[in-house]
Protein backbone atom coordinates (compact mmCIF):
# COMPACT_ATOMS: atom_id res chain seq x y z
CA UNK A 1 0.00 0.00 0.00
CA UNK A 2 2.86 2.64 0.74
CA UNK A 3 4.41 1.60 -2.45
CA UNK A 4 0.50 2.59 -4.10
CA UNK A 5 0.81 5.98 -2.56
CA UNK A 6 3.83 6.84 -2.89
CA UNK A 7 3.32 6.15 -6.60
CA UNK A 8 -0.23 7.97 -6.61
CA UNK A 9 1.45 10.59 -4.72
CA UNK A 10 4.35 11.41 -7.36
CA UNK A 11 1.65 11.20 -10.04
CA UNK A 12 -0.29 13.88 -8.51
CA UNK A 13 2.42 16.38 -8.24
CA UNK A 14 2.55 16.50 -11.97
CA UNK A 15 -0.98 16.58 -12.76
CA UNK A 16 -0.68 18.53 -16.15
CA UNK A 17 1.46 15.68 -17.56
CA UNK A 18 -0.28 12.57 -15.93
CA UNK A 19 -3.65 13.82 -17.12
CA UNK A 20 -2.13 14.63 -20.81
CA UNK A 21 -0.57 11.10 -20.48
CA UNK A 22 -3.73 9.10 -19.37
CA UNK A 23 -5.71 11.06 -22.50
CA UNK A 24 -3.42 9.53 -25.01
CA UNK A 25 -3.20 6.33 -23.64
CA UNK A 26 -6.96 6.31 -22.89
CA UNK A 27 -7.36 7.50 -26.55
CA UNK A 28 -5.36 4.35 -28.13
CA UNK A 29 -7.05 2.26 -25.75
CA UNK A 30 -10.60 3.53 -26.81
CA UNK A 31 -9.82 3.30 -30.17
CA UNK A 32 -8.62 -0.61 -30.03
CA UNK A 33 -12.01 -1.47 -28.04
CA UNK A 34 -14.51 0.40 -30.27
CA UNK A 35 -12.68 -1.66 -33.26
CA UNK A 36 -13.36 -4.64 -31.58
CA UNK A 37 -17.12 -3.53 -30.28
CA UNK A 38 -18.58 -3.10 -33.68
CA UNK A 39 -16.64 -6.35 -35.24
CA UNK A 40 -18.11 -8.02 -32.63
CA UNK A 41 -21.50 -6.76 -33.03
CA UNK A 42 -21.16 -7.71 -36.85
CA UNK A 43 -20.04 -11.21 -36.30
CA UNK A 44 -22.80 -11.75 -33.45
CA UNK A 45 -25.85 -10.19 -35.55
CA UNK A 46 -24.69 -11.98 -38.74
CA UNK A 47 -24.75 -15.65 -36.65
CA UNK A 48 -27.75 -14.95 -34.94
CA UNK A 49 -29.92 -13.61 -38.48
CA UNK A 50 -28.34 -17.09 -40.13
CA UNK A 51 -28.80 -19.41 -36.19
CA UNK A 52 -32.95 -17.68 -36.27
CA UNK A 53 -33.50 -19.01 -40.02
CA UNK A 54 -35.15 -22.24 -41.12
CA UNK A 55 -33.00 -23.36 -43.47
CA UNK A 56 -30.32 -26.12 -43.35
CA UNK A 57 -28.90 -25.71 -46.75
CA UNK A 58 -28.80 -22.29 -49.24
CA UNK A 59 -28.36 -22.66 -52.98
CA UNK A 60 -26.89 -19.55 -54.81
CA UNK A 61 -25.90 -19.30 -58.07
CA UNK A 62 -22.12 -20.23 -59.02
CA UNK A 63 -21.01 -16.51 -59.26
CA UNK A 64 -21.94 -16.08 -55.56
CA UNK A 65 -20.45 -18.96 -54.14
CA UNK A 66 -17.38 -16.90 -52.77
CA UNK A 67 -19.60 -14.65 -50.77
CA UNK A 68 -20.96 -15.36 -47.25
CA UNK A 69 -24.57 -13.77 -47.56
CA UNK A 70 -26.92 -15.37 -49.82
CA UNK A 71 -28.03 -11.40 -50.80
CA UNK A 72 -25.21 -11.06 -52.93
CA UNK A 73 -26.22 -13.02 -54.99
CA UNK A 74 -28.50 -10.34 -56.49
CA UNK A 75 -25.50 -8.56 -58.18
CA UNK A 76 -23.92 -11.15 -59.64
CA UNK A 77 -26.62 -13.99 -61.34
CA UNK A 78 -29.55 -16.27 -61.58
CA UNK A 79 -30.35 -19.91 -62.44
CA UNK A 80 -33.77 -21.28 -64.13
CA UNK A 81 -36.49 -22.00 -61.42
CA UNK A 82 -37.24 -25.63 -63.37
CA UNK A 83 -33.89 -26.75 -61.64
CA UNK A 84 -36.06 -26.98 -58.45
CA UNK A 85 -37.94 -29.69 -59.77
CA UNK A 86 -34.73 -31.97 -59.81
CA UNK A 87 -33.38 -30.52 -56.84
CA UNK A 88 -36.23 -31.43 -54.61
CA UNK A 89 -35.86 -35.06 -55.95
CA UNK A 90 -32.49 -35.41 -54.37
CA UNK A 91 -32.24 -37.44 -51.22
CA UNK A 92 -32.86 -35.82 -47.88
CA UNK A 93 -34.15 -32.62 -49.49
CA UNK A 94 -37.60 -32.23 -47.77
CA UNK A 95 -38.67 -28.76 -49.17
CA UNK A 96 -37.11 -25.38 -51.30
CA UNK A 97 -38.25 -21.92 -51.62
CA UNK A 98 -37.97 -20.21 -54.52
CA UNK A 99 -36.36 -17.03 -54.43
CA UNK A 100 -35.59 -14.02 -56.64
CA UNK A 101 -33.86 -11.00 -55.67
CA UNK A 102 -33.49 -7.56 -57.28
CA UNK A 103 -32.23 -4.15 -56.66
CA UNK A 104 -34.62 -1.37 -56.93
CA UNK A 105 -32.29 1.13 -58.44
CA UNK A 106 -35.54 3.70 -59.17
CA UNK A 107 -36.33 3.55 -55.49
CA UNK A 108 -33.95 6.69 -54.27
CA UNK A 109 -33.94 7.49 -50.47
CA UNK A 110 -33.23 10.41 -49.08
CA UNK A 111 -30.61 8.89 -46.84
CA UNK A 112 -28.04 7.05 -49.54
CA UNK A 113 -27.65 4.33 -47.29
CA UNK A 114 -30.76 3.17 -47.18
CA UNK A 115 -30.97 1.39 -50.65
CA UNK A 116 -33.55 -1.36 -49.58
CA UNK A 117 -33.56 -4.97 -51.66
CA UNK A 118 -36.22 -6.36 -52.92
CA UNK A 119 -37.06 -9.90 -51.94
CA UNK A 120 -39.59 -12.31 -54.06
CA UNK A 121 -40.89 -15.16 -51.91
CA UNK A 122 -43.93 -17.12 -51.73
CA UNK A 123 -46.42 -17.06 -48.62
CA UNK A 124 -44.50 -20.05 -47.28
CA UNK A 125 -41.25 -18.60 -46.55
CA UNK A 126 -42.00 -16.24 -43.54
CA UNK A 127 -43.26 -19.12 -41.55
CA UNK A 128 -40.79 -21.80 -42.50
CA UNK A 129 -37.42 -19.63 -43.41
CA UNK A 130 -37.80 -16.79 -41.20
CA UNK A 131 -40.55 -16.93 -38.49
CA UNK A 132 -38.59 -14.21 -36.13
CA UNK A 133 -39.94 -12.02 -38.37
CA UNK A 134 -43.40 -10.69 -36.82
CA UNK A 135 -45.66 -8.34 -37.80
CA UNK A 136 -45.79 -4.93 -36.57
CA UNK A 137 -48.94 -3.20 -38.54
CA UNK A 138 -50.78 -5.67 -41.58
CA UNK A 139 -50.29 -9.09 -42.53
CA UNK A 140 -48.04 -10.93 -44.32
CA UNK A 141 -47.69 -11.31 -48.22
CA UNK A 142 -50.69 -14.09 -49.11
CA UNK A 143 -51.81 -16.64 -52.00
CA UNK A 144 -53.00 -14.56 -54.64
CA UNK A 145 -50.96 -11.57 -54.25
CA UNK A 146 -49.32 -10.44 -57.23
CA UNK A 147 -47.79 -6.52 -56.76
CA UNK A 148 -48.02 -6.44 -53.07
CA UNK A 149 -45.06 -5.51 -50.56
CA UNK A 150 -43.96 -6.32 -46.64
CA UNK A 151 -41.40 -4.02 -45.49
CA UNK A 152 -39.12 -4.32 -42.60
CA UNK A 153 -39.29 -2.07 -39.73
CA UNK A 154 -36.01 -0.20 -40.68
CA UNK A 155 -36.42 0.76 -44.73
CA UNK A 156 -40.32 1.04 -43.46
CA UNK A 157 -38.96 4.04 -40.96
CA UNK A 158 -36.51 5.61 -43.63
CA UNK A 159 -38.95 5.74 -46.24
CA UNK A 160 -42.02 6.51 -43.78
CA UNK A 161 -44.01 3.59 -44.95
CA UNK A 162 -47.16 2.72 -43.88
CA UNK A 163 -50.06 0.02 -44.83
CA UNK A 164 -52.09 1.39 -48.11
CA UNK A 165 -49.21 3.43 -49.55
CA UNK A 166 -47.94 2.34 -52.59
CA UNK A 167 -44.24 2.07 -54.42
CA UNK A 168 -43.56 2.07 -58.09
CA UNK A 169 -40.76 -0.79 -59.79
CA UNK A 170 -40.22 -1.05 -63.10
CA UNK A 171 -43.65 0.79 -64.07
CA UNK A 172 -45.26 -1.54 -61.78
CA UNK A 173 -47.04 -0.09 -58.33
CA UNK A 174 -46.74 -2.28 -55.53
CA UNK A 175 -49.09 -2.00 -52.30
CA UNK A 176 -47.51 -1.65 -48.79
CA UNK A 177 -49.84 -4.43 -47.24
CA UNK A 178 -47.40 -5.03 -43.23
CA UNK A 179 -44.89 -4.11 -41.58
CA UNK A 180 -42.54 -6.11 -39.80
CA UNK A 181 -41.10 -5.51 -36.06
CA UNK A 182 -37.23 -5.07 -36.01
CA UNK A 183 -35.03 -7.81 -35.97
CA UNK A 184 -31.54 -5.95 -35.36
CA UNK A 185 -30.64 -7.92 -38.69
CA UNK A 186 -30.23 -7.18 -42.89
CA UNK A 187 -34.39 -8.51 -42.89
CA UNK A 188 -35.08 -4.81 -41.38
CA UNK A 189 -34.05 -3.24 -44.73
CA UNK A 190 -35.73 -5.72 -47.41
CA UNK A 191 -39.22 -4.76 -49.04
CA UNK A 192 -41.13 -8.96 -49.38
CA UNK A 193 -43.19 -9.47 -52.42
CA UNK A 194 -44.84 -12.12 -54.43
CA UNK A 195 -42.27 -14.00 -56.63
CA UNK A 196 -43.84 -13.90 -59.72
CA UNK A 197 -45.09 -10.25 -59.62
CA UNK A 198 -41.11 -9.43 -58.80
CA UNK A 199 -39.77 -11.81 -61.35
CA UNK A 200 -42.36 -10.28 -64.07
CA UNK A 201 -41.87 -6.64 -62.96
CA UNK A 202 -37.95 -7.14 -63.56
CA UNK A 203 -38.26 -9.25 -66.48
CA UNK A 204 -36.89 -12.53 -65.57
CA UNK A 205 -39.70 -15.04 -65.56
CA UNK A 206 -38.71 -18.16 -63.93
CA UNK A 207 -35.54 -16.85 -62.98
CA UNK A 208 -34.05 -17.33 -59.00
CA UNK A 209 -31.06 -15.86 -57.20
CA UNK A 210 -30.89 -17.92 -54.12
CA UNK A 211 -33.07 -20.70 -52.27
CA UNK A 212 -33.21 -21.97 -48.73
CA UNK A 213 -33.80 -25.59 -48.20
CA UNK A 214 -35.01 -27.50 -45.25
CA UNK A 215 -33.49 -31.45 -45.21
CA UNK A 216 -34.54 -34.80 -43.56
CA UNK A 217 -31.42 -35.31 -41.68
CA UNK A 218 -29.65 -32.37 -40.42
CA UNK A 219 -26.52 -34.51 -40.10
CA UNK A 220 -26.41 -35.29 -43.76
CA UNK A 221 -27.10 -31.42 -44.71
CA UNK A 222 -23.28 -31.07 -46.22
CA UNK A 223 -23.19 -34.32 -47.67
CA UNK A 224 -26.89 -33.08 -49.27
CA UNK A 225 -25.12 -29.52 -50.37
CA UNK A 226 -22.09 -31.50 -52.17
CA UNK A 227 -24.31 -33.49 -54.05
CA UNK A 228 -26.60 -30.75 -55.25
CA UNK A 229 -23.28 -28.89 -55.99
CA UNK A 230 -21.93 -31.88 -58.03
CA UNK A 231 -24.96 -32.60 -59.86
CA UNK A 232 -25.68 -29.07 -60.59
CA UNK A 233 -22.66 -26.91 -61.73
CA UNK A 234 -24.51 -23.28 -62.61
CA UNK A 235 -25.62 -23.85 -58.75
CA UNK A 236 -23.43 -23.62 -55.22
CA UNK A 237 -25.26 -25.61 -52.01
CA UNK A 238 -24.06 -24.29 -48.48
CA UNK A 239 -24.77 -25.29 -45.81
CA UNK A 240 -25.68 -22.72 -42.96
CA UNK A 241 -22.13 -23.70 -40.92
CA UNK A 242 -20.45 -22.97 -44.64
CA UNK A 243 -22.08 -19.43 -44.74
CA UNK A 244 -20.77 -18.60 -41.06
CA UNK A 245 -17.51 -19.92 -41.43
CA UNK A 246 -17.19 -17.54 -45.04
CA UNK A 247 -18.25 -15.12 -42.60
CA UNK A 248 -15.46 -15.68 -40.32
CA UNK A 249 -12.85 -15.65 -42.31
CA UNK A 250 -13.97 -12.31 -43.96
CA UNK A 251 -13.93 -10.65 -40.07
CA UNK A 252 -10.87 -12.56 -39.63
CA UNK A 253 -9.13 -10.23 -42.68
CA UNK A 254 -11.00 -7.45 -41.61
CA UNK A 255 -9.75 -7.76 -38.09
CA UNK A 256 -6.54 -8.59 -39.00
CA UNK A 257 -5.92 -5.08 -40.64
CA UNK A 258 -7.55 -3.39 -37.10
CA UNK A 259 -5.04 -4.93 -35.38
CA UNK A 260 -2.68 -3.60 -37.06
CA UNK A 261 -3.76 0.29 -37.25
CA UNK A 262 -4.61 -0.90 -33.38
CA UNK A 263 -0.73 -1.83 -32.76
CA UNK A 264 0.20 1.46 -34.08
CA UNK A 265 -2.01 3.22 -31.52
CA UNK A 266 -1.07 1.27 -29.09
CA UNK A 267 2.44 1.90 -29.91
CA UNK A 268 2.07 5.29 -29.66
CA UNK A 269 0.63 5.07 -26.16
CA UNK A 270 3.53 3.40 -24.95
CA UNK A 271 5.76 6.23 -26.44
CA UNK A 272 3.55 8.94 -24.06
CA UNK A 273 4.19 6.66 -21.06
CA UNK A 274 7.49 5.78 -21.76
CA UNK A 275 8.38 9.61 -22.56
CA UNK A 276 6.43 10.64 -19.35
CA UNK A 277 8.32 8.55 -17.38
CA UNK A 278 11.65 8.70 -18.42
CA UNK A 279 10.97 13.07 -17.77
CA UNK A 280 9.88 12.41 -14.36
CA UNK A 281 12.21 10.47 -13.56
CA UNK A 282 14.67 12.24 -14.69
CA UNK A 283 13.53 15.22 -12.55
CA UNK A 284 13.40 13.49 -9.42
CA UNK A 285 17.36 12.23 -9.84
CA UNK A 286 18.12 14.08 -6.38
CA UNK A 287 14.91 12.84 -4.79
CA UNK A 288 15.76 9.02 -5.98
CA UNK A 289 19.19 9.70 -4.58
CA UNK A 290 18.27 10.74 -1.12
CA UNK A 291 16.05 7.87 -0.73
CA UNK A 292 18.59 5.17 -1.96
CA UNK A 293 21.01 6.85 0.98
CA UNK A 294 18.46 6.52 3.86
CA UNK A 295 18.53 2.65 2.69
CA UNK A 296 15.90 2.27 -0.09
CA UNK A 297 16.75 -0.45 -1.42
CA UNK A 298 17.10 -0.25 -5.95
CA UNK A 299 14.27 -2.93 -6.21
CA UNK A 300 11.86 -0.95 -4.52
CA UNK A 301 12.91 2.48 -6.87
CA UNK A 302 12.51 -0.16 -9.67
CA UNK A 303 8.62 -0.95 -8.53
CA UNK A 304 8.00 2.02 -7.26
CA UNK A 305 8.32 3.92 -11.35
CA UNK A 306 6.82 0.67 -12.57
CA UNK A 307 3.99 1.12 -10.31
CA UNK A 308 3.67 4.76 -11.41
CA UNK A 309 3.92 3.33 -14.79
CA UNK A 310 0.82 0.84 -14.01
CA UNK A 311 -1.74 3.36 -12.38
CA UNK A 312 -1.42 5.46 -15.45
CA UNK A 313 -2.16 2.87 -18.09
CA UNK A 314 -4.91 1.72 -15.37
CA UNK A 315 -6.44 4.29 -15.32
CA UNK A 316 -5.96 5.30 -19.21
CA UNK A 317 -7.53 1.98 -19.95
CA UNK A 318 -10.84 2.29 -18.04
CA UNK A 319 -11.51 5.26 -19.20
CA UNK A 320 -10.35 4.58 -22.54
CA UNK A 321 -12.75 1.23 -22.45
CA UNK A 322 -15.56 3.36 -21.14
CA UNK A 323 -14.96 6.08 -24.24
CA UNK A 324 -14.39 3.28 -26.64
CA UNK A 325 -18.20 2.06 -25.71
CA UNK A 326 -19.55 5.17 -25.93
CA UNK A 327 -17.76 6.23 -29.45
CA UNK A 328 -18.96 2.91 -31.06
CA UNK A 329 -22.43 4.08 -30.37
CA UNK A 330 -21.76 7.59 -31.40
CA UNK A 331 -20.56 5.71 -35.14
CA UNK A 332 -23.34 3.59 -35.40
CA UNK A 333 -25.85 6.90 -34.44
CA UNK A 334 -24.09 8.41 -36.77
CA UNK A 335 -24.34 5.82 -39.76
CA UNK A 336 -27.71 5.58 -38.84
CA UNK A 337 -28.46 9.05 -39.15
CA UNK A 338 -26.64 9.77 -42.44
CA UNK A 339 -27.22 6.91 -44.28
CA UNK A 340 -29.99 6.05 -42.95
CA UNK A 341 -29.75 1.92 -41.94
CA UNK A 342 -27.66 -0.11 -39.60
CA UNK A 343 -27.92 -3.44 -39.29
CA UNK A 344 -26.04 -4.41 -36.00
CA UNK A 345 -25.17 -2.87 -32.88
CA UNK A 346 -21.73 -2.34 -31.30
CA UNK A 347 -20.95 -5.00 -28.33
CA UNK A 348 -18.67 -4.20 -25.49
CA UNK A 349 -18.95 -7.58 -23.18
CA UNK A 350 -16.73 -8.15 -20.27
CA UNK A 351 -13.92 -9.80 -22.89
CA UNK A 352 -13.36 -6.86 -24.52
CA UNK A 353 -13.62 -4.80 -21.52
CA UNK A 354 -11.14 -7.16 -19.99
CA UNK A 355 -8.81 -7.13 -22.98
CA UNK A 356 -8.83 -3.45 -23.19
CA UNK A 357 -7.63 -3.22 -19.48
CA UNK A 358 -5.13 -5.70 -20.11
CA UNK A 359 -3.52 -4.06 -22.95
CA UNK A 360 -3.50 -1.37 -21.03
CA UNK A 361 -2.13 -2.87 -18.18
CA UNK A 362 0.79 -4.03 -21.11
CA UNK A 363 1.65 -1.20 -22.27
CA UNK A 364 2.13 0.15 -18.96
CA UNK A 365 4.54 -1.80 -17.67
CA UNK A 366 6.59 -2.29 -21.08
CA UNK A 367 6.36 1.40 -20.73
CA UNK A 368 7.94 1.56 -17.63
CA UNK A 369 10.21 -0.92 -17.69
CA UNK A 370 13.24 1.48 -19.02
CA UNK A 371 12.69 3.97 -17.06
CA UNK A 372 12.48 1.85 -13.44
CA UNK A 373 16.09 0.08 -14.75
CA UNK A 374 17.37 3.21 -15.68
CA UNK A 375 16.83 5.24 -12.22
CA UNK A 376 17.46 1.98 -10.25
CA UNK A 377 20.99 2.01 -11.36
CA UNK A 378 22.14 5.59 -10.53
CA UNK A 379 24.86 5.96 -8.21
CA UNK A 380 24.17 7.26 -5.01
CA UNK A 381 26.40 9.75 -4.67
CA UNK A 382 26.34 11.03 -8.40
CA UNK A 383 22.37 11.12 -7.61
CA UNK A 384 22.90 13.61 -4.90
CA UNK A 385 25.26 15.64 -6.44
CA UNK A 386 22.89 15.92 -9.33
CA UNK A 387 21.38 19.67 -10.26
Amino acid sequence: MLLIKLAARNLSRRRARSILTIIGVGIAIAFTVTILSMSEGLMVSFENSIAKQGADIVIVPKEAEAYPYPDVAAFVGSFPEELLDEIEQVDNVKITFPVFTAIPMDFMPEKPGAMPLLYGVTPEYFPEVVPYLGLAEGRYIEAGDEFTIVAGSGIAKVAELSPGDSLEFRGKSFEVVGILESSGSMDDGMLYTPLKGLQEAYSKPGQLTFVPIKVNDISRAEETAEEISDRWPIVSAQTQKAMVDKFSDLMGIVEAANVGLSAVALLIGILFILSTMIMAVGERVKEIGTMRAIGMHRSYIFQLVITESLITSLIAGVIGCLCGYLLSLGITYIISEFFGLTYFAPMVNARIFLTGIVIAIVVGALAGLYPAWRISKTNIVQALRYE
